[in-house]
């Protein structure tokens, strides 16, 4: 398959280029590419299909409880918004519950189905603070625990490649060691202050889950973990729906380092669906006017997508490349998948997206076939 004529987002700009997928990889990109028959993308750009790293659900399911057709209509979902791969993002639940979420999304992983691709999952949960736990249930969060840990990657298929946790939990910077090489260690739901969070680095934990919340705020004096933040090479998600971040911090944290910023969805099952009453790990959620809370006012996750995230980002000023790269090729980076999916580079896989100018989706491609939107 060639498409012709598109500004095409490459290494972070727009360039006219052609490019030829074979299968569902990319294996050529050039100023011309010869071909009789091809799609004319004149006027249009071809951007790398977006990847959502931490979402738990949307149109009314959940990863963390969703049988394997409710996973498979979720990534339909993902798909009509242009994000080709995603997480299966769990969170704190019964131990049972969580056993049977590993299995089903394994399961799905290893279906033919068409949509967004599953990359593996987000354990977000259970080994939190209870004291930053937002809408996880008290109830139900765990002592650092290398036994449960492995049992459910078994049970996924070694298949979990982001893992939240406290790093001020007894044995969190022991577990950072052991499992950073292989995996991506976030530091997630967590008061720890800013020398823990440099150890916390410093043992190999690369990631911070949804910055600003769910953590102490920025002090002049205290800087925990976002002033951490600042001086590694980590990488940081941000929710960009308008209600968990103020737009005027958005734009400062892409002024500060941009190369850092990755934009995630961290939508619960209400996602693509009117406002009401839905769940997230057990516990009700209300949603009025597309914010998400639980009874006693708790942020309980969002309603947005990746899609509709970046062009909050794009509207609240962020330059536009800064933006598509927080939602491709840095967040596949932040999980190791960098050399599959994120850009669109010859040899990866041929997650295309044509849009518009103002980046509205009119066609999606992944794995090189284009999806029924």
């Amino acid at each position: 398959m060639v498409f012709k004529h598109a500004n095409v987002f490459i290494d972070g700009h727009f360039k006219k280029v052609d490019i030829e997928t074979k299968d569902d990889r990319i294996i050529a990109i050039s100023d011309s590419i010869d071909s009789e028959e091809f799609i004319d993308c004149t006027g249009k750009y071809i951007l790398p299909g977006f990847l959502d790293i931490h979402s738990h659900g949307c149109v009314g399911f959940d990863f963390t409880n969703g049988t394997e057709e409710e996973i498979i209509a979720m990534c339909k979902y993902y798909a009509s918004k242009g994000i080709t791969s995603v997480l299966a993002t769990v969170m704190t639940e019964q131990y049972s519950v969580l056993k049977q979420s590993m299995l089903n999304i394994k399961s799905v992983m290893h279906t033919d189905y068409s949509g967004s691709s599953i990359l593996g999952i987000n354990m977000e949960g259970p080994f939190l603070g209870a004291d930053k736990k937002g809408a996880h249930d008290e109830k139900y969060l765990r002592p650092i625990d290398e036994n449960m840990f492995n049992e459910l990657n078994e049970l996924s298929g070694n298949c979990i490649r982001l893992v939240d946790i406290d790093p001020k939990k007894e044995g969190a910077l022991e577990f950072i060691k052991n499992h950073s090489k292989t995996k991506t260690i976030s530091l997630a739901h967590t008061s720890c202050n800013y020398d823990l969070a440099c150890e916390a680095f410093d043992a190999g934990a690369t990631h911070i889950t949804h910055l600003f919340n769910a953590m102490n705020g920025l002090h002049h004096r205290e800087p925990g973990l976002i002033g951490a933040m600042s001086d590694y090479d980590v990488h940081a998600e941000l929710i960009t729906d308008g209600i968990h971040i103020h737009p005027a911090v958005v734009r400062m944290m892409f002024k500060l380092d941009p190369q850092k910023m990755i934009i995630i969805s961290d939508s619960m099952s209400a996602s693509g669906l009117e406002d009401g009453l839905y769940s997230l790990g057990g516990q009700d959620v209300y949603v009025t006017n597309k914010k998400a809370t639980l009874k006693d006012g708790t942020i309980a996750g969002s309603t947005t997508n990746v899609h509709e995230a970046l062009l909050n980002c794009i509207r609240f000023g962020v330059k536009k490349e800064d933006a598509i790269l927080s939602a491709t090729k840095i967040p596949a980076k932040s999980i190791k998948a960098d050399h599959e999916v994120g850009e669109i580079s010859i040899g990866k896989k041929a997650n295309l997206l044509i849009t518009d100018e103002d980046i509205s989706i009119e066609q999606v491609f992944i794995n090189g076939k284009e999806f029924n939107l």
